[in-house]
């Protein structure tokens, strides 16, 4: 399945050891890439169907049902996308643009901001909970409703204007903008709105903790605390600090003359 990406010539030996270590790599790449992305499909199918099947309240469980859909998104534009393309070993150039662009506009820039936006308000709902036990919340369908729509948006932002989207490319294996300066300050946008609720839901994760270590909530157990406290102050730290890495590496990539690792062309 996978194809070398070098023209039939006879190469040194150095080459020819550069290029097998590519292959290797190109093949580790492909592997981790089904299986992450079929493990996360099938996982947040079951959880969507099971917390479906929940009698939900209008609260927590309600984030937890939305937070499915951006993840599924997410998983399925690696499976049924990027493991097609990786497979056929396709230069940048020979991926159909409007497609790319598509799919890297409602995972990448749409689905991924709804599960952050999420997240934020899950972590709002928690303290909320600890603060106000009383309260009765019933406004979480009305929140979901608002943050696909604000997802929405940002999907369109890339769409409507020309080379403006956020794309796959397969000769580096990451998600990317396109080279102009309105799809970079595009990135720009995503990441300081990922920087606003990852600030946001750790500071309110925070105070949560606090509340739990330190201070007396109706409904809880002393027993219960330590569990608790270690789900709540890492419940949603992994997905936006993984982006803030990707967006990193993003800029180091942007600004940065990589050489070719094995001295041929592709």
């Amino acid at each position: 399945i996978l194809a070398f990406r070098a023209p039939a010539k006879n190469f040194s030996a150095w080459e020819n050891k550069n290029l097998v270590s590519f292959s290797v790599q190109y093949a580790c790449v492909y592997i981790r890439f089904i299986h992450v992305s079929v493990v996360g499909v099938l996982i947040n199918v079951i959880l969507f169907w099971k917390f479906l099947k929940k009698e939900r309240g209008g609260g927590f469980l309600t984030y937890c049902l939305a937070k499915t859909v951006p993840n599924t998104i997410v998983c399925s534009a690696f499976l049924f996308w990027v493991v097609p393309i990786t497979a056929l070993s396709l230069d940048y150039k020979h991926v159909p643009r409007m497609i790319n662009v598509f799919v890297g506009q409602v995972a990448g820039f749409g689905a991924y901001v709804a599960g952050a936006i999420i997240e934020m308000f899950m972590a709002i709902n928690r303290c909320s909970v600890i603060y106000c036990p009383s309260y009765n919340f019933k406004n979480a369908n009305y929140v979901v409703t608002f943050v696909f729509m604000v997802s929405m948006v940002y999907v369109l932002l890339g769409l409507i204007p020309i080379s403006c989207g956020f794309v796959f490319d397969p000769e580096t294996f990451i998600w990317r903008p396109e080279e102009t300066e309105c799809a970079f300050l595009m990135e720009d946008i995503i990441l300081f709105t990922i920087y606003a609720t990852f600030v946001v839901s750790n500071s309110l994760n925070l105070i949560t903790f606090l509340k739990l270590c330190f201070g007396k909530v109706e409904g809880i157990i002393v027993s219960a605390f330590p569990e608790r406290n270690s789900k709540l102050f890492a419940y949603d730290r992994h997905d936006k600090l993984q982006f803030y890495i990707k967006s990193k590496r993003r800029h180091m990539i942007r600004h940065a003359n990589v050489p070719s690792e094995i001295g041929i062309e592709k």
